[in-house]
């Protein structure tokens, strides 16, 4: 039987650059070389697409990138192409191509410009195969507001929030009053658009909300004020096609940011994160798999903080430790997304 093609994407533009390449590591090296054809794509921090063919353990560090066996390589939105247009130097200073055509994308890529819709658009117009959500689901769970406002709709409580956009900025300091009417301090500021960490932080006084919202306008144009919720935090993973939905076992993040599987909740409990999950995943239209992130607050309500369509993938991320404790190993959770690739 003939090896699948499979193009990894890993690196891009985003501040999660270096996620990605611990994920990217990860993977190559997990893939199994009996079943599959790997094609390794980085992009760079400039934006710059290289096929490399060189060694693995270059990718962590970024030297990948020196690698004089680099070429530029994109991927052809021409469907008749399938696959990647390979550019090479010819050696009196002109070009020549190739073609390397592909069964699968595997997009190994987070933050900005990996997991909001725009690679899996890309996908899509290739008529290539990829792992995860479609593009529609992808900028739903990317765009904090989107997913807040279709979450709240489909009856799931989430944080209170206020949104401000950068186009209204001169407007933002008037509006300091109604922000504090509805949300009470501490309040977590963060811009809509970009992975949990990168320009989130928390505001104790207006002193400190004002430098927040600075702050979080400096990565995107639209930003959320949140009320800062208490209690503990819970992971819970969702797998499967929607006819047949799959909760992993729930996990609880540790004040030493340490996983605890299974998480210390009550049946009760963890059925309802179930529920929520699996309502949560078809209300945004993911497919394939999704990570969710809760908080218990110490009143005992839950609310829904975060849906990743495209989480870390190393072997000690939150994904694939839920896998394992489902009963998955990491080289077989790799085999499952790529058998799930949907059909671009």
């Amino acid at each position: 039987m003939a090896r699948k093609r499979v193009a990894v994407l890993f690196g891009g533009v985003s501040k999660d650059h270096k996620v990605s390449l611990m994920s990217a590591y990860s993977v190559l090296n997990g893939l199994n070389k009996s079943l599959y054809d790997v094609i390794p794509i980085g992009i760079t921090t400039a934006g710059r697409w290289l096929y490399f063919p060189g060694d693995y353990s270059l990718i962590p560090s970024g030297k990948w990138e020196e690698d004089p066996d680099c070429c530029s390589a994109v991927l052809s939105p021409d469907p008749l192409h399938g696959g990647i247009i390979k550019i090479m130097s010819g050696t009196e200073g002109g070009e020549s191509c190739s073609l390397q055509r592909i069964d699968v994308i595997f997009p190994v890529l987070n933050g900005k410009y990996g997991e909001c819709g725009q690679i899996q658009a890309l996908c899509k117009l290739s008529s290539i195969s990829y792992v995860g959500s479609g593009f529609t689901a992808a900028n739903a769970c990317s765009d904090k507001v989107l997913t807040h406002l279709i979450l709240n709709r489909a009856g799931i409580k989430t944080a209170k929030f206020y949104e401000l956009e950068r186009v209204n900025i001169d407007a933002v300091e008037g509006q300091f009053a109604e922000i504090e009417n509805q949300i009470n301090y501490p309040m977590y500021v963060k811009a809509a658009v970009t992975s949990r960490s990168v320009g989130a932080n928390f505001a104790n006084n207006r002193d400190e909300l004002k430098a927040a919202i600075k702050l979080a306008f400096s990565h995107h144009h639209k930003i959320l004020v949140e009320e800062a919720i208490k209690g503990k935090e819970l992971e819970c993973l969702v797998w499967g096609s929607v006819y047949a939905l799959n909760v992993s076992k729930i996990a609880e993040t540790a004040d030493n940011f340490e996983l605890v599987v299974p998480a210390q909740i009550d049946s009760a409990t963890s059925a309802r994160i179930a529920e929520i999950s699996k309502t949560a995943f078809l209300s945004l239209g993911c497919t394939d798999f999704a990570r969710m992130t809760f908080k218990l607050s110490d009143a005992g309500e839950l609310y829904c903080c975060k849906v990743s369509n495209m989480p870390g993938f190393t072997e000690n991320d939150i994904m694939a430790r839920l896998m394992q404790e489902s009963g998955y190993e990491y080289a077989e959770m790799l085999d499952m997304l790529l058998e799930s690739a949907k059909e671009a």
